[in-house]
C-alpha cells in the first residue's frame, strides 16, 4: 500500500480530512502524486484489501457516498451513468487520479455495488456466510451477539 493510502486510513474522519491529506510534507515527491494504487475487481476481498486497509481511491469512493447519499432517495437502487461508470472503473483500475465531483452519487454507488458483485464467494465467503447462518439458529440473542462480535 502506497504511503498515501496508510496516511488517509490513520487520518481518515470523513471526505474533507481524505482530500487534505494527499500532500506529502517534508518528502521530495511530488505535492499530487500522478498515480495512486489500483483498484483491483474481481479478486478475493483479502488481496484488495492488503494489512486490513481498504484502497485509498476505493475509501474515496465510500466516503464521498457517506457524506451524499443521506440526503438522497434510492441510491443503490437508481442505475448510475453506464459511460461515466465505465470511465471511472477504468481510472480506478489504472490507479489515476479521479476528481469524484464530477461523478453522480449514483454512478459512484453503481461503482461501488459492481466492485462488491465481482467478489469471489461474496463478501463474507463461503464459511463465513456458513457461520452466519448457524449464528441466526442459536436460540439466545446475548450468545448471537457474542458471536457476531467474534
Amino acid at each position: 500500500m502506497s504511503s498515501w493510502a496508510e496516511r488517509v486510513h490513520r487520518r481518515a474522519a470523513d471526505f474533507g480530512s481524505v482530500v487534505t491529506s494527499c500532500g506529502h510534507p517534508g518528502s521530495s515527491t511530488p505535492a499530487y502524486p500522478y498515480r495512486l494504487e489500483k483498484v483491483k475487481f474481481g479478486i478475493p476481498l483479502e488481496e484488495v484489501c492488503k494489512n486490513d486497509n481498504i484502497p485509498g481511491p476505493l475509501l474515496v469512493l465510500i466516503l464521498k457516498l457517506n457524506k451524499e447519499s443521506p440526503n438522497r432517495r434510492d441510491v443503490f437502487r437508481a442505475p448510475g451513468h453506464q459511460g461515466a461508470m465505465k470511465k471511472l472503473i477504468h481510472f480506478l483500475q489504472a490507479g489515476r487520479l479521479v476528481n469524484v465531483d464530477n461523478y453522480s452519487v449514483y454512478t459512484i454507488a453503481s461503482v461501488l455495488k459492481k466492485f462488491l458483485r465481482k467478489i469471489p464467494n461474496g463478501v463474507f465467503g463461503r464459511t463465513g456466510e456458513n457461520e452466519l447462518f448457524a449464528i441466526i439458529e442459536l436460540e439466545s440473542e446475548t450468545e448471537q451477539t457474542e458471536r457476531l462480535h467474534k
